[in-house]
Formats: C-alpha cells, structure tokens, sequence
C-alpha cells in the first residue's frame, strides 16, 4: 500500500467577479480577500480601474519618400460635410459679407439745412445789436453823453454836452465865463419812444447852415442806420428853432 500522508489540502471557493490580481489565497486567516496583508504582494502596487480606453487598429502605409506613417481607420458617419474655407482665412475669423451702406434719407439734408437757416438768422438778428451796443457803450458809457467845446459867438470858449436822459436828447450850454447875462442854457431836442430809447446816443457839431456867419447847432440823434438831424439857429445869444 501507498503511504499517505497526513496533510489534506485545503480549498476555498474563488469569486469569479474578483479581479486577477485578488483571486491570490491569503493564508493569514481563511475567508479573507487576498491583498489585505502587505506581506501579500511586497513589490506590487495595483489600482482597480474600471474604464479601459477602447482600442482601435493602426495602419502602417508607405508614402511615396519611403516613409512609414501610422494612420488610424477612418469612421464611417452619415452627418453632411460643409465646406469651412471661407472660415478658415486669416486668424481663424468668421468672414461676413459686407453689405453696401445705404445713403442718408433726403429728409435728413432738408433738417440740416433748415437747422443752419434758423442759427444763420438768429445770428443775423442778435449779433449786429450786441455789437452795436457795445461800440456805443465804450464810446459814450451809460447814459449816453458826448461832450465838445466850441466858439459860437455868446462869450467866447464854451463847453456843450450832449445827453441821452432816459430816452430824451437834451443838449446843455455851460459858458466858459459865467456872468448874470450869460448863465447855462439847455436846449430839449428830442423825446425818443422806441425800444431801446435811453441806449440811443447823440452827437453836436456847430456848421453854419443858413449862411449868416454864425456857426449854428446841428444835434445828430444816432437810433439806427439813418440816423435824425435836428438843426438849433444862432441868435447871437441863443439857439433858437427859428429865427
């Protein structure tokens, strides 16, 4: 007869669903999956990964310089191909067509035209009275005075002022020598109405206008482009209306 040995070999079922690297038997204690010990597997570190890339078949062909070059199969796909040339010039930029600009509404032409009539007449209306009124303030200030000196024959050198006082033109006489017969006279030329009245200036000069050999008052009233003349005649001592 055989000898027979006393040891009898003990089996243990394997779960099929482990992986490869578990199904190893650990002897450290029965019913136990392998890999819970070190001792088990000293040198081997091992994952469990569920995800495997899929693998996909590489063909080698030869180009015409003798080159090996590596291709993969193409797929079959039944998505319709466009043609992206147009979107692939320069940087990669979507290219538009450029659609032609359209010309401005004749309406717009008619506003700008009318906008430029409206400031040219507000212009023609205001800026010649402004500066109208400010050549006549920095000549003849406010009230509006005008001052000379003349010889008209009632006593020698007089002095004559000419003033606007509140829309009225008066024209004072102030002898250069007062005495009891020779004393200020002042003479009332005009009394203005219109808009602006007190802003009007006044000038006096002496011409001799009748021809008598005495130097008359000739007052020139400036309310506009055609400006009043108003004539006083010398008497010898006064100026008169008439004589």
């Amino acid at each position: 007869m055989r000898e027979q040995r006393g040891i009898t070999a003990t089996t243990f079922k394997r779960r099929t669903s482990l992986p490869p690297e578990e199904l190893a038997v650990s002897y450290h204690r029965v019913g136990t999956r392998a890999g819970l010990h070190p001792e088990d597997t000293p040198s081997i570190t091992t994952t469990r990964s569920r995800y495997r890339a899929p693998t996909t078949d590489t063909y080698i062909e030869v180009n015409e310089e003798g080159e090996d070059v590596y291709t993969r199969p193409s797929t079959r796909s039944s998505a319709r191909r466009y043609d992206l040339a147009p979107y692939r010039h320069g940087r990669g930029e979507r290219q538009t067509e450029e659609l032609p600009r359209q010309g401005k509404h004749p309406m717009f032409y008619i506003g700008i035209c009318l906008v430029i009539l409206v400031v040219f007449l507000i212009a023609y209306t205001l800026i010649p009275p402004a500066l109208q009124q400010w050549h006549d303030e920095s000549i003849y200030g406010y009230p509006r005075t005008f001052q000379t000196d003349a010889n008209v024959g009632h006593g020698g050198m007089e002095h004559f002022i000419a003033l606007n006082s509140h829309g009225t033109i008066e024209v004072l006489e102030i002898p250069g020598d007062p005495s009891p017969t020779n004393q200020p006279r002042l003479y009332i030329i005009v009394r203005l109405s219109s808009q602006g009245a007190d802003l009007v200036p006044a000038t006096v000069s002496f011409p001799d206008v009748n021809g008598d050999g005495k130097p008359d008052m000739q007052v020139t009233v400036l309310d506009g482009p055609n400006p009043s003349v108003w004539i006083l005649f010398n008497n010898g001592t006064s100026f008169v209306p008439k004589l």
